[in-house]
């Protein structure tokens, strides 16, 4: 079991016991402390069951809310504040669930409005707990993180210095790569074990959990292809602030007391979160398709009227992992509409579009069939949109972190796809991939909810291509 699943174990465990604790003061308050009128009585046995219910309600609403992605190094003012937004959208709805039209704010909701304070303080003291815990291990030089240093300049006895001073961050350098081969065995008295270049091999050999690089400027120019290298790889990586504008992302500084480092984090969903995200994707899949049949057996007769060809349009795309699948949607083009061309991005006004494939391509309605992709698990409601295999061969040479895409599951739509749309170019291409990136550190069943409805949006104004 890894780090952040035993972290995630250890807040599920924390979490039951806390909101059972909160359920449990809130009935001796409803019942035993004679504030309120108690037209029936309960025993406290018999709400075990009730009590449980609501723990794996707020699981699921933990789950949503992404509560469970606890990072040790968050902040306190952090975790107050999304497990607040949490817990006040769970009290929402049961609010709602509850309401009386007779009498919607009887006394009754005193107890409601305490059961949401002692669950906040249930929540948060939860992992605030496990926060200090961990820091107050890490000084003691339990639980850190086997963490490679790149880089032998003045940025990196800056960075050595910072760690050194503030062991509850959670690493432990184990040695050193260099920029060059030619350099001495030894660095700050830590082993040069390898070259940058070689980070892959020495990965392999040294077995570390973390990267830390301090490249000075003169040197900045490698990083591209050392991230890269390590993309096949799981150890958490940072990279200096001031230079993650090269590799073309957006994702949140961490701060090593004063230091800022990027995180580019191999994997965000746990696992819990990946089988909700996956269930929705099949439900909501089959009740799409089912909903859209008519407008299948209308296509399936319109398209071949108004151009000569099959009805659907069948074409690889690469997939997580970079396996390819076959992605299915209504033609909107003429039959062998690259015959001569070759493969080619969409364009605006493109002459090999159809006349009904213009209105397809206007109101996404070509995209349909794609439900049958994320109804077989080639791809998911939300994610990047895929690329075909030979554009995704020149843009892992041309664009830096262009593979961190092939780390998630592609989607029907995306927080690129609503914020760009489609791609004519390698400069968008290389624009999209700011926001794939933000949308994959950031991933999480609310922000896949928030496009989902941004993307209605688009979809009903008319916008695209």
């Amino acid at each position: 079991m890894s780090e952040r699943a035993r972290l995630r174990f250890s807040l599920f465990i924390l979490d039951g016991i806390g909101l059972e604790l909160a359920f449990f003061v809130v009935f001796f308050l409803r019942f035993r402390t004679g504030l309120f009128v108690n037209p029936v009585h309960f025993y406290a046995t018999e709400l075990i069951f009730p009590s449980l219910v609501l723990w794996m309600y707020w699981v699921l609403v933990g789950a949503f809310f992404s509560l469970y992605r606890f990072d040790p190094e968050q902040g306190r003012s952090e975790i107050a504040s999304y497990v607040f937004q949490t817990t006040a959208a769970g009290i929402l709805v049961l609010f709602i669930v509850t309401f009386e039209y007779s009498d919607p704010l009887p006394r009754s909701r005193a107890i409601l409005l305490s059961y949401w304070g002692l669950t906040y303080l249930a929540l948060a003291g939860d992992r605030v707990f496990l926060l200090t815990l961990i820091k107050a291990l890490r000084r003691r030089g339990i639980g850190l993180s086997r963490t490679l240093l790149v880089g032998t300049g003045l940025r990196a006895r800056e960075l050595l210095a910072h760690v050194k001073r503030f062991p509850e961050f959670g690493f432990h350098l184990i040695g050193v790569a260099s920029e060059k081969g030619d350099g001495p065995k030894t660095w700050e008295s830590l082993p040069v074990i390898g070259e940058a270049r070689d980070l892959a091999q020495l990965r392999a050999r040294c077995s570390f959990d973390a990267v830390l690089f301090a490249l000075d400027p003169a040197e900045e120019a490698m990083l591209p292809d050392l991230v890269r290298s390590l993309s096949s790889q799981s150890p958490r990586v940072f990279v200096p602030a001031d230079q993650y504008p090269i590799l073309l992302g957006s994702v949140r500084p961490q701060w090593i007391y004063g230091h800022p480092l990027m995180a580019i984090h191999p994997e965000v969903l746990s696992v819990g979160e990946r089988a909700l995200k996956r269930a929705v994707d099949i439900i909501a899949s089959l009740t799409l398709l089912v909903l859209s049949f008519p407008i299948w057996l209308l296509l399936c007769a319109l398209i071949p009227l108004d151009s000569r060809g099959p009805v659907f349009y069948i074409q690889n795309r690469v997939g997580k992992g970079g396996r390819i699948f076959s992605l299915v949607k209504f033609r909107s083009m003429v039959k062998n509409a690259e015959a001569k061309t070759g493969p080619a991005m969409a364009q605006t006004n493109d002459i090999r579009v159809t006349r009904l494939g213009r209105f397809l391509r206007k109101t996404h309605l070509d995209e349909i069939p794609q439900f049958l992709n994320v109804l077989v698990g080639h791809m998911s409601l939300v994610g990047p949109r895929p690329e075909r295999p030979e554009f995704v061969d020149r843009f892992r040479q041309e664009i830096p972190l262009y593979e961190r895409r092939l780390n998630v599951k592609p989607g029907v739509t995306g927080w690129a796809h609503i914020h760009q749309g489609y791609a004519a170019s390698v400069e968008e291409i290389a624009v999209r991939l700011r926001h794939d990136l933000y949308y994959i550190e950031k991933q999480s069943l609310l922000l896949d909810l928030q496009i989902l409805l941004m993307t209605l949006l688009v979809v009903l104004r008319g916008e695209g291509r």
